[in-house]
């Protein structure tokens, strides 16, 4: 599939979900789907894929920077709309109850699984990351926060 046929679909996609998501049926079928999310099934999705046929997770590998693109553009619309729309106070209160039922255990055993991948390729990492840093104007060793989105 070419990528104009991708961002044909997913343009149709979010014209859609913006119709759909306007009902308060749809608001509230969303509400209740969203609260039975079981945080196990994730990894029951990674062993199916892992497990299954070799070409099955290097064609999900393969894809992973173009999701990856995909939801970083998506999370930075978010963060701009959400930063503009509501107040910081309001943000507080609502993000830490939110952190509350992060669950911190297996959050820190990410943190240690990750860091074995930072030991290994930490240098393609940092030298990726560090060509972030000329592209949003940013310099890190002064904390500042120049370039990005207005």
């Amino acid at each position: 599939m070419d990528d104009t046929a991708i961002t044909g679909f997913i343009e149709t996609q979010a014209g859609l979900l913006h119709d759909f998501m306007s009902s308060p049926p749809a608001k509230d079928m969303l509400r209740l789907a969203l609260k039975d999310i079981d945080p196990e099934s994730g990894r029951r999705l990674v062993r199916t894929l892992m497990t299954t046929d070799p070409e099955v997770p290097l064609a999900v590998a393969g894809s992973l920077p173009r999701a990856a693109n995909l939801i970083i553009k998506a999370l930075l619309e978010l963060a701009t709309l959400v930063r503009r729309s509501y107040p910081a106070p309001l943000l507080t209160g609502f993000v830490g109850s939110l952190l509350e039922e992060v669950d911190r255990k297996d959050l820190a055993l990410l943190r240690s699984e990750i860091a074995f991948f930072v030991r290994e390729i930490g240098p393609v990492v940092k030298a990726w990351l560090e060509s972030l840093d000329t592209l949003s104007g940013d310099d890190p060793a002064e904390g500042s926060e120049k370039g990005g989105r207005p």
